[in-house]
């Protein structure tokens, strides 16, 4: 056994095997080549203090329940209902450019365990392992079995988590590590409004632009935990797996369970160098490029919510297509007996009355204006009212002998019944048959409860079942796209992106509360595939009333779309709307390849964000004002070094929206101005005065000559 190394992008992981036992001993900027990668673990291995017991203390890889050390286990599991002590031992590493796995056993609890890791160009690592079961005659119950158990770089000190609850998703936490253990979790069946499964770790007062970070987050869309704890040989430790419930993994003999894949990357540029990175890695992972059509939806929610038929519809696809919107999207409501919450879920059938032909006369008559049709679906549920709900009550989830646990007055079948999974794809075959949508927007609107008290279904196989029906689809109608939402963001996470093509992240459409979501979101997930529409005013989750040019401007960070009642819009917010739908279009490529550098931004109330598209030296700044201005000048703005060494044509593209203002500085009438990209980086311009909730647009075209 040897040292062993993996690079990703400009990163190195090395792993040290030697005395058959496992140690990740660096992780961390790219290693030279010629380094002697025995000296790490030489030269920065732990003591023993006293008070400790009579065995050298040293760091583990994959700590496991072996009796002698006080640290988290990564591996936790009984026999014959008693925990078991396990001591692994390295018997088996291979290694190859771009891929790492570490085999360990202990024969006598009749236990393995195999860690793989891999690398990628965009610098995002991914780990994954996998428990079996040597004995060849009793059953092992797996109490936890982390994804990855990762040492934190000595100097981070603060940790960053995103929580919240429905239409305030991803709210920031920031959190000092210290003595005591963090962790986050969801054990609610879905990744949860209340927890993204994501912990971001790093230097004192790391911020967007500053400081070596390291995300970590867990590509599973169901229960799960991610937890920090100081660690015995010092520093902190992270682990990320599934949160399992009692009982629920049991692997019979010879029979192995593997853990969802955790994916984590390190910057020395705060959160930006995460978010490029991840960016990176999901084009690349999904083979997608800036090129990827993205149509603008308007979706029918807001506009009319149950009360629509299929003479409405068609009159609603003319609006949105005057509007500028290139896909509608039929929302709830459309199904036989769906006229509120608690009815008409299940059986999938257009109303006959509402709509007499189904659904193609509206499908046929969007495309005829030139725009694409999806629907809104959601196959997991069911009401007592459906015909499915009665012929058939035992795919219904509910513990035996007790009353089902219903949610929104809806119940969730059990995915892990085959013939239920064959259920909703015959649905989703006669769908498509009948209107051939090109996108489904597959909604997810309550909690799991009762899941994995008796019977098939388990919280861990219902995330499998779910993500088995996505890939199903996949195959058969591979033109198709997938948007995933949970009540907006309960199911918003890295495994739903894995077999999804949008993902709609909070259910409020409020510019100010998005931009914060967008903000969080995109550490993770790439901005083009977050859903992000232009609302009403007042909005229906907030109440908030807010400029039409502000709605529009925050939509543009996303994947656009339009979600409100055009009948109730003024001439002038209609043709606000039509502009920027107009920008959208022209731009939406470019938007694609930016990188979103995030500004840290001296006074607390005003958001800044350059998008800047590297091949084209070409960038666009946004700055938000969300709170109402503490002093009378607006901040200074300095741009990040991506701007250094280049000539700019600066343009300010709103700039009506920042002029309230005595005398003004001459660019902020409008006007195309040339200055050095230096000069941005160094000095940084003024933010036009924004009143609150307003936002501006500055673009900066490369010039041709160099920098003055």
């Amino acid at each position: 056994m040897s040292l062993y190394r993996l690079d990703a992008g400009n990163r190195t992981l090395v792993v040290d095997c030697r005395e058959n036992r496992f140690q990740l001993c660096y992780l961390g900027s790219e290693l030279p080549g010629h380094l002697n990668l025995a000296d790490i673990p030489q030269l920065t291995g732990a003591l023993t203090p006293h008070g400790e017991l009579d065995c050298e203390l040293r760091p583990d890889g994959f700590p496991t329940q072996d009796g002698r050390s006080p640290a988290q286990a990564a591996l936790r599991a009984r026999r014959r209902g008693h925990a078991l002590l396990i001591e692994l031992t390295v018997v088996r590493c291979t290694s190859s450019t771009d891929k790492l796995e570490v085999y360990l056993e202990d024969p006598r609890s009749e236990v393995a365990v195999r860690i793989s890791v891999s690398g990628s160009e965009s610098g995002v690592f991914c780990a994954r392992n996998s428990v079996t079961n040597l004995s060849s005659d009793t059953a092992l119950q797996i109490d936890w079995l982390a994804s990855v158990h990762l040492p934190l770089p000595p100097t981070h000190s603060e940790v960053e988590r995103y929580g919240g609850f429905w239409a305030n998703e991803l709210l920031r936490e920031r959190t000092a590590l210290g003595q005591f253990s963090l962790d986050i979790s969801s054990r609610r069946g879905r990744s949860s409004h209340q927890s993204f499964p994501c912990l971001i770790s790093g230097d004192p007062g790391f911020g967007q632009q500053r400081g070596q970070t390291l995300l970590t987050t867990l590509e599973w869309s169901g229960n799960h935990q991610l937890r920090i704890e100081p660690s015995p040989a010092g520093g902190h430790t992270l682990q990320a797996g599934v949160a399992l419930q009692a009982g629920e993994i049991s692997l019979a003999p010879s029979e192995h369970w593997r853990s969802p894949p955790a994916l984590f990357a390190l910057s020395e540029e705060g959160i930006n160098g995460l978010r490029h990175q991840f960016r990176s890695y999901w084009y690349a992972r999904k083979h997608l490029d800036a090129s990827l059509f993205r149509p603008i939806h308007f979706n029918s929610w807001e506009s009319h919510y149950f009360a629509h038929d299929a003479k409405s519809s068609c009159q609603l696809v003319d609006e949105a297509k005057a509007m500028g919107a290139e896909r509608f999207v039929l929302d709830d409501g459309w199904m036989q007996g769906r006229v509120g919450t608690g009815v008409g879920l299940g059986d999938w059938i257009p109303c006959p009355r509402r709509y007499p032909e189904g659904l193609l006369p509206v499908a046929e008559h969007a495309r005829k204006q030139g725009l694409s049709f999806g629907l809104w679906v959601e196959p997991e549920m069911v009401t007592l009212d459906s015909r499915v709900a009665k012929e058939h009550p035992d795919w219904l989830i509910t513990a035996a002998g007790r009353n089902a646990v219903s949610g929104r007055k809806q119940f969730l079948l059990n995915l892990c019944l085959p013939q239920v999974r064959q259920h909703i794809l015959a649905c989703i075959d006669r769908l498509i048959d009948d209107c051939a949508p090109d996108y489904f927007k597959w909604d997810m609107n309550r909690d799991h409860a009762q899941v994995g008290f008796g019977g098939s279904a388990t919280p861990v196989a219902m995330t499998e079942a779910w993500y088995l029906l996505l890939g199903e689809i996949h195959t058969r109608y591979p033109a198709i796209s997938i948007e995933s939402c949970a009540a907006g963001g309960a199911r918003s996470d890295a495994g739903a992106l894995a077999h999804s093509l949008r993902i709609w992240p909070s259910d409020s459409m409020d510019p100010l509360q998005r931009f914060e979501v967008m903000k969080h979101a995109s550490s993770v997930l790439p901005p083009a595939l977050l859903g992000t529409h232009v609302g009403a005013s007042p909005s229906s989750t907030s109440g908030a009333s807010l400029p039409m040019s502000t709605r529009c401007i925050i939509a543009l960070l996303g994947h656009m779309g339009l979600e409100l009642d055009p009948g109730k819009l003024a001439d002038e917010d209609r043709a606000t709307l039509l502009h920027w739908t107009a920008f959208f279009k022209a731009e939406r490529d470019s938007l694609a390849k930016a990188d979103f550098h995030y500004l840290d931004v001296a006074e607390a109330g005003v958001e800044s964000l350059l998008l800047f598209d590297a091949t084209t030296s070409r960038g666009l700044l946004f700055i938000l004002r969300r709170e109402h201005p503490k002093s009378a000048q607006p901040p200074l703005i300095k741009l990040p070094p991506c701007v250094s060494g280049k000539s700019f044509d600066l343009e300010f593209l709103n700039p009506g929206d920042g002029s309230f203002v005595q005398h003004s500085i001459a660019w902020h009438r409008g006007g195309v101005w040339p200055v050095a990209g230096d000069t941005l980086q160094l000095a940084g311009l003024r933010a036009p005065f924004l009143r609150f909730g307003h936002c501006a647009v500055i673009q900066l075209r490369c010039r041709a000559e160099n920098p003055a």
